[in-house]
């Protein structure tokens, strides 16, 4: 506080070292507002009676900005802030240079400084003249905002939805290839409720996907409440035939999320879908229609640190139980159990080691189906069947594929059980590369070596790893294993891919299989 009347008065009212910023002081000078940085946020504070004496901040220990001021011996640490005229002076001499002259506050609207309100819009609260665009502080008051105490009246807080986010992309599936999307999403300016809307349209509504999401955010435990239907078509071989199939899938789901700290949390969730598969090449088909109501429970576990393309630090794992009870037809009932833990070492600040394990276990009378083999999104891909291995309407909902597993086509192996298991070192191999005929720059080129091994089955009795071959050798059989390098680098906003890998099986190694895939790593 500078007291205009005393220029050699300068005093203290608080010893953070953090910046305060948006000063505003009641018009008594009771109360102070004002922001400050606190545990990585800006929070708003308020200060009772700022202008009275602090006893507990006669002595300040002077900052490195304030030494140097001074320009004091090191050996006095603490400055009489009543006694010393060259602090004083010094930081009468730092407002000049750095702020300006000081200005009287208590009368800045109409005096010093004029604010234009002719583009501002006042509700009826507020005591605004109608002739004039230029008010000063004796004609621009508050009016109705304080109770018979005297006390500033708490209103309810009203909820007011305005855009976040409106914005379209565009996706490519390994499964089902290129797609696009809109989104627009809305919240309130507390961020406590929030509504999400999705489409994607193609022709009509049957053959179109979109859905609508409102979430509940303000208290510990968040809630989620969801609308959807996807449309997806697949040529699928039957035979000498192929014929265009398609797949919707609408419903609801309900969820919520509980943490209990900043890394770990519990979700659940309650989900009815309907689904059904129609063949568009033959009406004279009956279509098949299935309904599920599936509950879910999951744990979750996530602290890792990001690297340039992928988790470099830390640990994530997530265990998933979930299933259908048959409720509408006990020949659809199942359960499933799903595991996935990684780990992330990281030495010589951008190397990493990094090991995998998932699995997955369901049963009941029609349980779900894992393959493996392949990688995500992958472009030039190839599969060990003649298509996506879709074989009813429960395997578009509930067919997942565990990958990666670098070696071997899509869905090498199906099975209503899988284990795998990948290891992968990642360093960086090139920083810097210009290339000659075209000016494009590529930086940060980092380099993979990995081994994943998995297998997928369906009853336990009948998984055999191992196997001799017809000349008496130990072969894998049931077990598959893989090894090769890759690269990753972006490329025209895309995070691209290249992996060579070879499929091993004791006996030795197969030809080569090349992949090209898009996005991050596991």
């Amino acid at each position: 506080i500078h007291d205009l009347d005393n220029k050699n008065e300068i005093v203290a009212v608080t010893n953070s070292l953090n910046g305060l910023y948006q000063l505003s002081a009641s018009k008594d000078g009771k109360k102070l507002s004002f922001t400050s940085l606190y545990q990585s946020a800006f929070n708003i504070f308020l200060m009772n009676n700022p202008f009275e004496s602090n006893l507990e901040l006669n002595k300040l220990e002077p900052t490195l900005y304030i030494s140097n001021l001074l320009k004091k011996d090191s050996s006095e640490i603490f400055v009489e802030r009543d006694s010393s005229t060259a602090l004083k002076s010094s930081l009468n001499d730092s407002l000049d240079i750095y702020v300006g002259n000081i200005v009287d506050t208590s009368k800045v609207y109409g005096d010093s400084v004029e604010i234009d309100f002719s583009n501002y819009i006042f509700g009826n609260d507020f005591n605004l003249p109608r002739d004039t665009n230029r008010v000063d502080d004796s004609k621009f008051t508050l009016v109705n905002n304080l109770d018979k105490q005297g006390n500033y009246k708490v209103n309810k807080y009203k909820i007011t939805f305005s855009p976040d986010l409106i914005y379209a992309n565009a996706g490519y599936s390994s499964l089902y290839g290129l797609q696009g999307t809109t989104v627009i999403s809305f919240s309130d300016i507390l961020g406590n409720h929030r509504l999400i809307g999705i489409t994607s349209l193609q022709i009509d509504l049957k053959n179109s996907d979109y859905g609508l999401a409102y979430y509940y955010l303000p208290e510990r435990i968040d809630y989620g409440i969801e609308a959807f239907h996807t449309a997806r078509f697949v040529f699928l071989t039957r035979g000498f035939n192929s014929n265009l199939v398609r797949f919707r899938n609408f419903g609801a789901v309900g969820s919520l999320s509980y943490p209990l700290n900043r890394f770990k949390r519990f979700d659940a969730g309650l989900s009815w879908l309907n689904i059904s598969q129609e063949n568009l090449d033959d009406p004279t088909e009956v279509t098949q229609k299935v309904s599920y109501v599936i509950p879910s429970l999951s744990f979750v576990h996530d602290n890792v640190l990001w690297g340039y393309t992928s988790p470099i630090d830390g640990s994530r794992y997530r265990f998933d139980f979930y299933g259908n009870p048959g409720l509408s037809d006990s020949k659809l009932s199942f359960y499933s159990l799903q595991a996935d833990y990684r780990r992330y070492f990281r030495f010589w600040t951008d190397y990493s080691f990094v090991f995998r394990y998932s699995g997955g276990y369901s049963a009941g009378a029609n349980p779900q189906r894992f393959f493996i083999g392949g990688i995500e999104n992958w472009i030039n891909r190839s599969f060990a069947t003649t298509d996506i291995p879709l074989e009813s309407a429960s395997d578009f909902a509930f067919l997942t594929a565990a990958l990666p597993l670098r070696g071997f086509d899509y869905a090498e192996r199906i099975g209503t059980r899988f284990s795998l298991v990948n290891m992968e070192f990642r360093f960086p191999l090139i920083r810097y590369l210009v290339t000659g005929a075209l000016p494009i720059l590529f930086r940060n080129i980092l380099g993979v070596a990995f081994i994943d091994a998995g297998a997928a089955w369906n009853k336990d009795k009948n998984l055999k790893l191992f196997e001799r071959n017809s000349n008496g050798n130990v072969v894998t059989k049931d077990l598959l294993m893989g090894t090769g390098v890759g690269a990753r680098v972006f490329f025209l906003y895309f995070l691209v891919r290249f992996d060579v890998a070879w499929a091993y099986n004791v006996d030795g190694f197969t030809k080569p299989k090349f992949y090209i895939s898009l996005g991050a790593d596991f």
